[in-house]
């Protein structure tokens, strides 16, 4: 004998008024979609006045993915941290005498470390680090 339940009620949600939202959503759309112009003209307002760009950095020290240093964009020549000190510090100090900034790009296969010790040296020195990150 069968004596189970033969009515049970289902505890999942209808998913016909879903439908019905992303179909009416999507007509929606294409309708806007027409409806918009291609382009519209704009008057821009002009200045006679020259901006400037800000001083860029004359000092960069780059960080490779093998945790080497390359100073000033010269990409065949490797540093240890040792070796790039004074050098960064004497290029600071005789070369810049208004502009305080270095610019950093660490690779981003590059330890923290390495590239924390330029950020940590140039707070030291009281410059400005700017930092830049490098893809490969």
């Amino acid at each position: 004998m069968n004596l189970g339940r033969r009515n049970r009620v289902k505890a999942e949600g209808g998913m016909s008024s879903m439908t019905d939202l992303v179909f009416l959503m999507l007509i929606f759309f294409i309708i806007m979609s027409t409806m918009t112009s291609p382009g519209i003209d704009v008057n821009l307002p002009t200045s006679d006045n020259v901006v400037t760009a800000p001083d860029q950095p004359e000092v960069h020290v780059g960080i490779t993915m093998n945790n080497m240093y390359n100073f000033q964009d010269a990409q065949d020549v490797l540093y240890t941290y040792e070796e790039i000190e004074p050098m960064i510090i004497q290029k600071m100090n005789e070369d810049l005498a208004g502009n305080d900034k270095i610019k950093i790009s660490g690779d981003q296969d590059a330890d923290y470390q390495f590239v924390f010790k330029i950020i940590a040296l140039a707070k030291a020195q009281e410059w400005k680090p700017i930092l830049v990150f490098k893809n490969n």
